[in-house]
Order: structure tokens, then sequence, then C-alpha cells
């Protein structure tokens, strides 16, 4: 019983990563004073915002995803990266 409830877990679990893979355009990873976009092409302009909030918080961590839902992509950030941040990103993202 456990074995099949085990199983069924992690086939939904796979499931689910896929379809959210799917939906994603791109993922910026960012790492202390690091930017690096790891899948993707995220538009110029928001990168260069990312660098610019880096030099505000020297010590950031956390990702970015450009999800795609309908015809927009909306923006997806880490938990890790605080609160004013990620809602700096997502105005400078609605400006876009």
């Amino acid at each position: 019983m456990f074995s099949n409830m085990l199983l069924v877990s992690l086939a939904l679990f796979a499931l689910l990563y896929l379809l959210r893979r799917r939906q994603e355009r791109f993922l910026i990873t960012i790492e202390g004073a690091h930017v690096k976009v790891t899948r993707g092409q995220p538009p110029q302009a928001l990168v260069l915002h990312c660098r610019q909030l880096i030099q505000d918080a020297y010590v950031l961590q956390g990702t970015i995803r450009g999800l795609k839902k309908g015809n927009e992509i909306t923006l997806s950030c880490s938990r890790s990266i605080p609160a004013s941040y990620r809602q700096n990103l997502h105005l400078f993202w609605q400006q876009q």
C-alpha cells in the first residue's frame, strides 16, 4: 500500500514539474553579487534591473522565473528574495 502511494506521489510530482517547466520562458538566478541567466532569454532590461538591485542589496539570493500565462509572461520570484525587492521587480515588469 505504501509503495503504491509513493509511486503515485512521485509520478504526480514529476508531472507537475514537467508542466511547470513547459510554461517557463526564462530563469534568472541571483547568487550573491552575480546574476546568471540559467534558461531562456529574458529581456535585457530585466537582467540589467536585477544587476542594479544587487548593487543595492549585497547579499541577495534567489530565482526569478518568467511563466507564460495566456498571452502574457508573468514573473515568479522565490521567497528568498525580500518582499520589497520582489515588489520592485513586479512593478518594473508591469511597466515594460
